[in-house]
């Protein structure tokens, strides 16, 4: 089963169960990061990604260039271990990973997660490539794929008994938006996908296929 059609599923299940007035509050926040524009400021194909630290599960800091052991790097930018289409998507790219290294690609996930959160998530959806914390959403900030829960959002995802305040270890109620980026090793910025609705994802598989063109072509 792809992965958008467990996304779809997914979203059937959750409209069913849930009541009309959280989906819309859920609805008109997708709607405002729409009208923001944020999809259309944030960094692009072109573009290079700042190399700013980023946080292993020991704790230490390692710079993004100093990830990038392949040609290309996959950056997966994910809401937290908390959201089921995170989770679904995670699961999907560590299916393709192999399939992704014969072209000399590998990926890595990103969150603002504690790190035992980060641990968590990678673990929970055994996890072979890396997924790093990405401290007060600093890297995601300079990309432009972070947007801040208005109130009455805050207040549902505290009702479902997510609390971004201890899970990030801030008070900025902040998320990125799914977001997947490939870049080279300049950090160049290759392929770019950006996602208003969380319940919508690239299809990682479209993501493999695209670049195998993409560097077929290049070879010819």
């Amino acid at each position: 089963m792809s992965l958008k059609e467990q996304l779809k599923q997914m979203k059937e299940a959750t409209i069913e169960r849930m009541p009309q007035s959280i989906i819309q509050v859920f609805e008109n926040s997708i709607d405002e990061i729409k009208n923001n524009g944020l999809k259309e400021k944030a960094l692009t194909m072109g573009e290079q990604i700042p190399d700013l630290p980023l946080t292993n599960f020991d704790g230490t800091t390692v710079l993004l260039s100093e990830l990038q052991k392949t040609d290309y790097l996959v950056m997966n930018f994910y809401r937290g271990g908390w959201c089921p289409y995170c989770n679904m998507e995670l699961r999907e790219y560590e299916r393709l990973r192999k399939h992704f290294n014969q072209f000399n690609i590998d990926i890595i996930g990103i969150s603002a997660e504690r790190i035992e959160h980060t641990a968590q998530t990678a673990d929970k959806n055994t996890l072979s490539f890396p997924v790093l914390m990405d401290v007060n959403a600093e890297l995601m900030k300079e990309i432009g794929i972070v947007f801040q829960l208005d109130t009455t959002s805050k207040e549902e995802y505290i009702n479902f008994g997510i609390h971004l305040d201890e899970i990030h270890g801030n008070h900025d109620f902040e998320l990125p938006v799914p977001a997947v980026y490939v870049i080279d090793k300049n950090r160049e910025i290759v392929h770019a996908h950006i996602e208003e609705d969380y319940m919508t994802r690239l299809e990682p598989s479209f993501l493999l296929e695209t670049m195998k063109n993409k560097l077929t072509t290049a070879k010819s």
